[in-house]
């Protein structure tokens, strides 16, 4: 069967996370005499114990619900989290209109996640970042910070230029396969000092570049890519998308999902090839 490789377009579309121990006391009774000052003596002695006994076990008590509190403010914590993403999106709602928007967003501990968004419901930019303080929507800051996600929209005149946004694929026929796990094999091709691993998944042409002059290896990362997609989906084009992830470490979000939808293109991309496709599965 005619196999084929998508080259990767070299446009960037400009679309601008003790217990209390109870005390027990107890009190032996000596033989006493008979007068009544040493009767309320040993009354006034005994009550005096038994109010001990019972603030001890007060305290303790009171120490067993001090101790509960971490838990509580985990709770806390993850509430927090989940109304402040709530409130991310609501905010971006409301500029951009119904935009896409991954269910969940995994964020470093101690770190929060901002939103810069940019644009209009036709055509927008959402960058998405972490950083050590919980800034507004949209912080004036955010815009010289190098964001690690992005999820972007442009709309064409119609599918058909939309669709040419997407590079045709080019044949591949006679090429190495290679298996890279779920039944699955990809094609190998070099060219330009890198080496790429080309498969087909549904609608999708998933290629995984490695710069051969780095001394680089394509296959552990297509590996990776095949066992998250073996479970998790990515949306589903009109014709056909593209999923581009590098090996090489770089400050550009060269790691790109692109599809269309109409006469709209998307494209999501990040700094992180894994990170980028686990948001891209959560992205709707």
């Amino acid at each position: 069967m005619k196999k084929t490789l998508l080259l990767l377009p070299a446009v960037l579309l400009l679309f601008a996370t003790g217990c209390g121990q109870n005390s027990q006391s107890s009190s032996k009774s000596d033989s006493v005499r008979t007068s009544q000052s040493k009767k309320q003596a040993k009354k006034s002695s005994t009550s005096s114990k038994r109010s001990s006994a019972a603030s001890k076990t007060d305290n303790a008590s009171g120490s067993s619900s001090s101790v509960a509190t971490p838990s509580s403010s985990a709770n806390g914590t993850a509430d927090a989290t989940e109304q402040r993403y709530a409130a991310l999106k609501q905010a971006t709602y409301n500029q951009l209109g119904q935009v896409k928007w991954p269910a969940n967003y995994a964020v470093n501990p101690n770190q929060y996640l901002n939103v810069l968004g940019t644009g209009d419901s036709h055509n927008y930019s959402l960058f998405f970042s972490q950083g050590n303080a919980a800034l507004a929507y949209n912080d004036a800051s955010l815009q010289s910070v190098n964001a690690e996600f992005a999820i972007q929209k442009k709309t064409y005149a119609n599918a058909s230029q939309a669709q040419a946004q997407i590079s045709a694929d080019q044949s591949t026929q006679g090429l190495p396969q290679v298996a890279i796990g779920d039944g699955i094999s990809a094609t190998k091709q070099g060219a330009a000092g890198s080496t790429y691993l080309t498969w087909q998944e549904g609608r999708w042409t998933i290629t995984v570049r490695a710069s051969t002059i780095n001394g680089e290896d394509p296959l552990p990362l297509a590996k990776q890519a095949v066992a998250w997609f073996a479970s998790n989906a990515l949306p589903v084009p009109d014709s056909h998308g593209t999923v581009d992830l590098s090996v090489t470490t770089s400050d550009t979000r060269q790691n790109q999902i692109t599809w269309t939808e109409g006469s709209q293109v998307f494209l999501i991309s990040g700094l992180d090839p894994m990170k980028t496709i686990r948001e891209g599965t959560e992205t709707r």
